[in-house]
């Protein structure tokens, strides 16, 4: 029986790497993203995460071709800034991507469990940045706190029906949205971006950042049937904070 596994934001880093990884893992993966990502391998199309229509029928879609057994919900963008700068049309856009297109997803796969129930397992993409507050990322924080909160009440509204969801909370990883994040907070603070992202590495015990890969294989452990027993919960994917 084919195994059918579902990215969404697959054009971004840590996306990309969970198609790789669940390709790797056997699974016949579905790549969708606001355009259609260029890969290679599997099926991909385009969904905005934002507009309910589009994800209804982007996963539709996915289930005709063939019924969806994982998930992994990879979509989020980033903004940096003190509060009493907030840029208004960022604030709406952070929480659109990150926390109500969450949700979209997640009631159309509940509307599917229920019509048919089975194991499915779903891992949705939140942060450290979800777990403790950081000074002038106040919108991407409470996305992500948010995104955990939804997790554990979807988790537990779909167990039912054999699914699973849980957050996953990378550290600081290196990839494009992160080094644009650099640049923003080198600028509003007048060094540079290197000695941000080498500030950034610092915050970790590994003194590194976290290759994409390293999440996505913990994304796909998850939403595999080898994590069956595992739901609701929030797993952290970096290393202990540094001693001192």
């Amino acid at each position: 029986m084919t195994r059918h596994a579902v990215v969404i934001g697959a054009a971004g880093a840590i996306g990309h790497a969970c198609s790789v990884a669940l390709q790797s893992d056997g699974w016949l993966v579905t790549s969708l993203d606001l355009h259609a990502p260029p890969e290679h391998f599997g099926h991909t199309g385009a969904m905005d995460v934002t507009d309910l229509h589009s994800v209804t029928a982007a996963l539709n879609a996915a289930e005709v071709q063939s019924p969806i057994g994982a998930l992994v919900y990879a979509a989020g963008v980033n903004a940096s800034g003190p509060i009493d700068a907030t840029n208004w049309e960022s604030y709406d856009l952070l929480l659109d991507v990150n926390l109500r297109g969450a949700f979209h997803v997640g009631s159309v796969i509940q509307g599917m469990l229920r019509k048919n129930s089975r194991p499915l397992g779903m891992a949705f993409l939140s942060s450290t940045a979800g777990l403790i507050g950081e000074a002038g990322g106040s919108i991407y924080c409470a996305t992500k706190f948010g995104l955990r909160g939804f997790v554990q009440s979807f988790a537990a509204e779909v167990a039912p029906f054999g699914g699973r969801a849980n957050s996953v909370c990378p550290g600081n990883v290196d990839s494009p949205m992160l080094r644009g994040l650099a640049d923003q907070i080198a600028e509003r603070n007048s060094t540079t971006a290197a000695d941000v992202l080498a500030e950034l590495a610092g915050r970790c015990a590994f003194d590194r950042l976290l290759s994409p890969a390293e999440v996505a294989q913990t994304c796909a452990w998850l939403v595999s049937t080898k994590a069956s027993g595992i739901s609701g919960q929030t797993i952290v994917v970096d290393g202990p904070p540094p001693a001192g």
